[in-house]
């Protein structure tokens, strides 16, 4: 698996979530009670399992961990020390709010904002009205160098910017101990294979002094309520500078008290002070801390299990449960009740997940079940849902569920939606968050009559390795890619460099013209597709280019409120 956003989503970096998918509340909900309610789903049907009934135990666990003693029963576990959001803070949100001139700072770490969100004039006008930018990155990143002016790549006049930015290199990823989770779900450890260039700090420094540091000014000189930072459990060997390992042994979790087995009360199963073997021993009354639930057993009592290496695969069937840590509870395959039938056994036996041997459920993968559940009780294999059974549609999770819908995008060369003919509000998705500069600044179809997508290449990842010098000398110069259809149209051959411009900005690159971006009829007329990597940009060692996001809407998706960058309207032109 690749190490992508998993982590992200994990850690609850997305800013409505806690970590392991646990949410922040409303501003309607300052009630703890009713906040946990309202997730800690009670099953729907008979002998159902609803997994996320144990809510409260997740909760609890993490605010031992963010706040320690702080965080007591008579206090509902700190839950006045989260925010209640009022709406989303994401990345379009912060970035409307920059533009509006309602924030003085921004701490940018390890993104490179400016290249990966949309509509670049709009992302530097807002960068520009900032009194401080601080970046923590490796490289000198888009964003770090917004105000500097690189000709028609980025055409600024650095005189009448007068943000001051303060850059703080870190160090990367090969540089530090510490565990990365790819699409899998695995958590790897990896080992510092170099010492970081220059003055270079990890994050964990950085944040560390950064963090003790503004403790230091809440405690002497207060504010409107420090509690939340002066009260933040911080119990490293070097409060400066915690370890990777310090930080991976509290996301796991470990035993505050004695902890006893539900069923016998007697029975001590985990010691104060052990490492948690799993999120079966979270408990909801302060006994347990763990920065993130899915992750409790990664750091167990037998160790750290993220840095096994021993991919033994004795089934043949691809379940190497020795290497590494894979959550939830080292399971390789979520839901695999579902590969059996009623009775238990597995649909295809050559591939046998799990199966129920008559008293357990066993077999290659980790149960993702109640482990001694006979299949003749009827508990559906979901058991995450409080129904037990999968969903063919968002019961109430969709914003504009709950049957899916097909919408156009907001720039569209057609004029209605083919798929929902005589509604015109259904051209695009209703709701969808769009704010009103960004809805002016969208393009209409007489004006810029080709579809265009952006993408990645395989010789590049992101922005970064522009800054690697055999992935620019394999990808080094900007291109866009057009089909034959419209290269005939506008007498383009490969080679050629072109102008794309959409009602936000322009790129200029080189034409490849390729067969298999063909001309599509949609409504009744061809539409032509311009493709666009998304890779180049004005800093690093390749070739000088344009970011593509120069060109791209800023629209939030009306669910993920992912930025609409996968189609939109632009007019290429030879030059």
């Amino acid at each position: 698996g690749h190490s992508n956003i998993q982590g992200l989503t994990d850690l609850g970096l997305m800013s409505n979530l806690l970590t392991g998918y646990l949410t922040l509340p409303g501003e309607k909900e300052q009630e703890y009670d009713k906040y946990i309610a309202a997730r800690a789903s009670k099953p729907l049907r008979p002998n159902q399992l609803s997994y996320w009934q144990n809510y409260n135990k997740f909760y609890v666990s993490l605010m031992k961990a963010w706040w320690g003693d702080a965080a007591t029963r008579e206090n509902n576990w700190a839950y006045d020390y989260l925010p209640k959001l009022d709406k989303g803070y994401d990345m379009l949100q912060t970035f409307e709010l920059m533009s509006q001139g309602k924030m003085n700072g921004f701490i940018c770490q390890g993104f490179n904002p400016l290249a990966a969100a949309p509509n670049k004039a709009k992302m530097t006008g807002g960068l520009a009205k900032l009194k401080f930018l601080v970046i923590m990155d490796p490289l000198a990143t888009e964003t770090s160098e917004f105000w500097r002016n690189y000709g028609e790549h980025n055409d600024v006049d650095p005189s009448k910017i007068q943000t001051e930015v303060f850059r703080l290199p870190t160090s990367c990823f090969a540089e530090e101990d510490g565990a990365l989770v790819n699409s899998g779900r695995w958590l790897q450890w990896h080992w510092k294979g170099a010492e970081p260039p220059g003055e270079a700090r990890t994050d964990l420094e950085i944040m560390g002094e950064l963090f003790t540091r503004l403790r230091a000014l809440y405690k002497s000189g207060g504010g409107a309520f420090p509690d939340p930072i002066v009260n933040l459990y911080w119990p490293y060997a070097v409060a400066k500078s915690p370890s990777p390992e310090e930080l991976a042994k509290e996301y796991s979790g470990r035993a505050l008290k004695d902890v006893t087995d539900p069923k016998n009360p007697t029975q001590v199963i985990r010691k104060a002070g052990e490492q948690l073997a799993g999120f079966a021993e979270l408990r909801d009354d302060g006994s347990t801390l763990s920065g993130c639930w899915l992750y409790c057993g990664a750091w167990g009592p037998n160790g750290n299990l993220m840095a096994r290496r021993d991919n033994s695969d004795p089934t043949g069937i691809g379940q190497t449960l020795n290497w590494a840590y894979s959550w939830p509870a080292n399971r390789r395959v979520m839901y695999n009740r579902a590969s059996c039938d009623p009775s238990g056994k597995p649909f295809n036996p050559d591939r046998k997940l799990i199966a129920w041997n008559g008293t357990a459920w066993t077999g290659a993968d980790v149960p993702d079940y109640k482990a001694d559940e006979d299949p003749s009780l009827g508990m559906g294999p979901f058991i995450m849902n409080a129904e037990g059974v999968a969903r063919f549609f968002g019961r109430g999770n969709l914003a504009e569920g709950p049957f899916p819908e097909h919408y156009e995008p907001f720039e569209s060369p057609l004029a209605r939606n083919p798929l929902s003919p005589g509604q015109e509000q259904t051209l695009s998705n209703p709701a969808a968050r769009v704010f009103k500069d960004d809805r002016a600044a969208f393009g209409k179809v007489t004006e810029f009559p080709h579809v265009a997508t952006t993408y990645r290449l395989t010789e590049h990842f992101h922005y970064w390795t522009k800054h690697v010098r055999l992935n620019a000398i394999l990808q080094p110069e900007q291109f866009v890619e057009i089909g034959e259809g419209l290269a005939k149209e506008l007498g383009i051959a490969s080679g050629d460099r072109v102008k794309v411009s959409s009602n936000r900005g322009f790129i200029k690159a080189v034409a490849v013209v390729t067969k298999r971006l063909r001309t599509l009829p949609a409504d009744g007329k061809p539409v032509h597709t311009v493709g666009i990597p998304i890779h180049w940009g004005f800093t690093g060692l390749a070739k000088p280019g344009f970011l593509a996001n120069t060109l791209t809407p800023v629209v939030g998706d009306g669910n993920s409120q992912t930025p609409e960058f996968k189609s939109f309207l632009v007019k290429v032109e030879k030059v």
